[in-house]
């Protein structure tokens, strides 16, 4: 009887093991970094999204911080959103609450070939170093 709870108790953890180390559903993603300059220097803020063009993957969003980003992305070709605001002087908006005082507002500096109607892409391969990097112009 001690053998058959002891095989028991074998096959239960088995069991446990086999269904906890199990395949992930999650996305394979790989490291992605680079540069953002524009007209020469480095972005100093702003947001950079690569989405897949083929839709079929989730997009991956990072940082620009100091002309610099990194973030993680599938592999396959990307269409690049590179946006940067800054604040306009003297303009306010409205709070997200009633009782919440106005905010400066903002507006986007980049072109829209970088954002809105983006241009940029980028191919992100399952091997390489996936370094990719963007000289903007603001003209």
């Amino acid at each position: 009887m001690k053998l058959v709870s002891n095989l028991l108790l074998l096959v239960c953890f088995t069991g446990f093991l086999v269904g906890c180390g199990g395949a992930s559903d999650a996305p394979v993603t790989y490291p992605v970094s680079g540069k953002v300059t524009l007209d020469g220097e480095p972005l100093p803020e702003g947001d950079i999204i690569f989405r897949d063009v083929a839709g079929k993957a989730a997009s991956a969003a990072g940082k620009v911080e100091n002309g610099e980003y990194s973030l993680q992305a599938t592999a396959g070709k990307k269409s690049v959103v590179i946006t940067a605001t800054k604040e306009i002087p003297g303009k306010t908006v409205v709070g997200g609450a009633p009782d919440e005082p106005p905010v400066p507002a903002v507006e986007q500096y980049l072109p829209a070939e970088y954002n809105e109607k983006t241009t940029l892409e980028a191919d992100v391969s399952d091997a390489g170093s996936n370094e990719f990097t963007f000289e903007l112009k603001s003209k």
